[in-house]
């Protein structure tokens, strides 16, 4: 007890004992110092009067010596007159996440649609099963709407229903409570905020959105409701989990590869392919439909229109960016559009590839990388690649054009917006080639309706028909513009589509989905029924002519980098005359587009071909001649054109092919552990006789490696370098270090290590 002198007079005030900080005082809780030391209602001056006396007290007073008593640990909760406040929710990933195929995912609590999940929610007080009410509520997006479908209310009942937003109860016990939730399987993909209400004794609560409290619902291929359902859980391992698959590249005679680091599972990469759909302003409501999920993510993986990941660039010239052939993966790419928020630079088809097979993939989608080799590109959606010559038989460019190699993507869906029969692989490219409904994507196109030249069905079937299966037809053209059409060249389009094979590091040709056999009945059956909805459909109503002299030109098979070129023309006489022929070779070096870089030399020459005989026509080129004048993937295009003088036959023909580029040696511990630090060597040998400049390597690993890029001195010819990277490992599992070579004269040098991590 003590006296304070007041000009009011004298006032005894008493001391009391501490009030608990959930012990109620006038209807209140008391929850902070300053006001238990204001007095207020406590002792005989209670109330308005005894506040301010309070403040009388503070204001004259020092507050009081000794400590506060120390915060007790709550271990179960006291408050049992209030609201049924939530304090916290448990996702239980450790459960959850495997259940659902999420748990390599490093951030995020992550599920997937129609398929249950189960989380703990904690109160400040007991909760009462029989007297309580719980409600979980799922919002998508900033403006959630019931009718929309992006505001989910669910009761906490007995049982789940199937296939349906729903809540149970699974267990409770004092102030916790389990709760299962299942959403169903065409539920929208992306983020959710989870929200609670309770009502208890009358008095209801509702828990704040909060990050910490937020769930990504993602495309589930294990559930048979879902149209992204697979039913091979080999396919799943390969098509939604694995990290690594590679990229094919070349020419049809002579494939490359190259590993590729898709890492869908790596940090941030879920908030950029989130970030993505976001961008794309796709409606919510079709953010639950593959088909026009995987059609915007085509678009958004390119940036021709607004937002998009990846620049183009073909000119050869690649400053103020990365050279095409230097990334080794999407992690780099994607994160660095994440971190700068702007498109990066440089992309070409298969980087366009390998990224998006990383967006679908992360989503959920099942996805894979295509290529196909001797891919066209029809411009006027005529469905036949025209080669048009002037009377010299010097070519005319007319528009069309085909690629060495194109990649594109696959991706694993039903299709209940077509006829039955056209669910499975769709083809989807994000590479920029030609508008589709006004912007820079393509498909899903059904591979089905591809095969079987159903072209009038969505998305894009003509022009992805044409890229693997039209025909080329050769025009000469005279000083009139009268059009002679010379030839069709049915089975010039089109071969050896490859794919990483599932659960193995082959290769797999999947030729065979996209076209009947070349020849076939089946096969013409679906190019003219395929060309009838074209601009020519009369392109097959004539018939050419017989031709007794048959030509071939092809150059030497592996040829790398530093040796000789050698083409050959041969030409056979079928009929009991000679022959007088008019041969030109042209040499050019080639982007992989089909379009000319530089031109390497040409032959022009006079052959007679006795009657049934043979005669050949050579070239031949050295790395002096033609070194300088190699472009990205070293292609080199010859074109052969004869005219026969006496039956005026006229032929035009090419042959492509790759010179090889040598590999990178990756030397590391075959078997790793999970933190613990290790040195990895690559090393590379200049196969020219010149010096290489502007040297780079570039190294990452999914679980291994962060992509990083090591400059190097000029390396001389024949020098063999080493460069050493130490690395950590972040994840156990059957890991991949991958690492490609840049330099003024050499790219596409890549190599690759499998080691296992535990």
């Amino acid at each position: 007890a003590g006296q304070r002198r007041t000009h009011f007079g004298l006032i005894r005030l008493r001391t009391m004992p501490p009030i608990g900080r959930n012990s109620r005082v006038l209807g209140r809780y008391r929850s902070s110092r300053w006001v238990e030391s204001a007095g207020m209602g406590v002792g005989p001056v209670s109330g308005t009067l005894g506040w301010l006396w309070g403040l009388v007290w503070r204001g004259w007073s020092p507050p009081p010596a000794e400590p506060s008593p120390p915060r007790p640990v709550i271990t179960s909760p006291v408050i049992e007159d209030g609201p049924l406040k939530l304090t916290s929710i448990d996702f239980l990933t450790e459960s959850n996440a495997p259940a659902h195929h999420t748990d390599e995912f490093e951030e995020h609590t992550v599920v997937r649609r129609g398929q249950e999940f189960t989380v703990e929610l904690r109160f400040e007080k007991t909760y009462d099963q029989g007297e309580d009410t719980l409600q979980v509520e799922l919002h998508f997006g900033d403006n959630p709407l019931p009718h929309k479908g992006t505001l989910q209310r669910m009761p906490v009942g007995k049982s789940l229903e199937a296939g349906k937003w729903s809540a149970a109860l699974e267990s409770s016990e004092g102030g916790f409570a389990r709760v299962k939730i299942t959403t169903p399987p065409d539920a929208l993909v992306g983020k959710y905020h989870l929200i609670v209400e309770t009502t208890s004794d009358g008095k209801t609560f509702r828990s704040r959105r909060s990050d910490d409290n937020d769930l990504v619902i993602l495309f589930n291929p294990w559930v048979k409701e879902d149209m992204t359902y697979l039913d091979d859980e080999a396919q799943r391992q390969e098509y939604v989990m694995n990290e690594q698959g590679f990229q094919y590249y070349g020419t049809s005679r002579r494939i490359g590869y190259r590993p590729w680091n898709f890492g869908q599972f790596e940090p941030k990469i879920l908030d950029v392919c989130l970030r993505l759909l976001d961008r794309s302003k796709i409606k919510d409501e079709s953010r639950g439909d593959p088909v026009q999920v995987s059609r915007i993510v085509s678009k958004m993986v390119n940036s021709a229109d607004e937002g998009g990941v990846l620049t183009g660039n073909w000119s050869g010239n690649y400053s103020g960016g990365t050279s095409p052939t230097a990334w080794n993966g999407s992690v780099e790419i994607l994160t660095q559009y994440y971190e700068r928020n702007r498109p990066v630079c440089y992309g070409q088809c298969w980087v366009f590839s390998g990224v998006m097979t990383t967006v679908l993939r992360c989503l959920g989608i099942p996805a894979r990388s295509v290529t196909n080799y001797d891919s066209a590109h029809d411009t006027d959606v005529s469905m036949t690649i025209d080669n048009y010559m002037d009377e010299n038989l010097r070519p005319i460019d007319g528009g069309d054009s085909v690629w060495n190699f194109h990649v594109w993507n696959e991706a694993w869906m039903a299709r209940p917006d077509l006829p039955e029969g056209y669910g499975g692989w769709q083809a989807v490219d994000s590479t920029p080639q030609e508008t589709s409904e006004g912007v820079y994507c393509c498909g899903p196109c059904p591979v089905s309706a591809v095969k079987n030249g159903h072209v009038y069905l969505l998305y894009d079937t003509k022009f992805v028909f044409a890229e693997v299966n039209a025909d080329k037809v050769y025009w000469l053209r005279d000083r009139r513009m009268n059009l002679r059409k010379l030839r069709v060249a049915r089975g010039a389009i089109g071969a050896k589509m490859s794919t990483k094979a599932v659960g193995s590091l082959g290769r797999e040709d999947v030729t065979e989905n996209y076209k009947y056999p070349e020849g076939s009945d089946q096969e013409r059956v679906a190019v003219r029924t395929a060309v009838s909805y074209g601009m020519k459909p009369d392109t097959y109503e004539d018939v050419i002519g017989s031709e007794d002299v048959e030509f071939d030109v092809h150059a030497d098979d592996e040829i790398y980098i530093g040796e000789n070129i050698h083409v050959t023309l041969t030409m056979k006489n079928r009929s009991s005359e000679s022959r007088h022929v008019t041969a030109h070779l042209t040499a050019k070096a080639m982007y992989y587009t089909g379009v000319p870089a530089h031109d390497i030399g040409d032959l022009e020459k006079d052959v007679t071909i006795l009657p049934n005989g043979e005669e050949t026509v050579e070239m031949t080129y050295t790395p002096r001649e033609y070194l300088d004048m190699l472009v990205d993937q070293a292609i080199v295009k010859v074109h052969a054109m004869a005219h026969v003088d006496t039956t005026n036959q006229v032929y035009a023909g090419q042959d492509d092919f790759r010179l090889m580029s040598p590999e990178l040696v990756i030397r590391a511990p075959a078997t790793m552990s999970v933190g613990e630090q290790v040195t990895a060597e690559i090393e590379f040998t200049n196969p020219l006789d010149v010096t290489l400049s502007m040297v780079e390597f570039h190294i990452e690993g999914p679980g291994l490696q962060k992509p990083k890029k090591i400059s190097h001195t000029p390396i001389k010819p024949g020098e063999t370098v080493r460069v050493m990277e130490r690395m950590t490992p972040r994840k156990a599992g059957n890991k991949t270090i991958m690492a490609s070579f840049t330099s003024n004269k050499l790219t596409q040098v890549t190599g690759e290590l499998n080691v296992v991590v535990s």
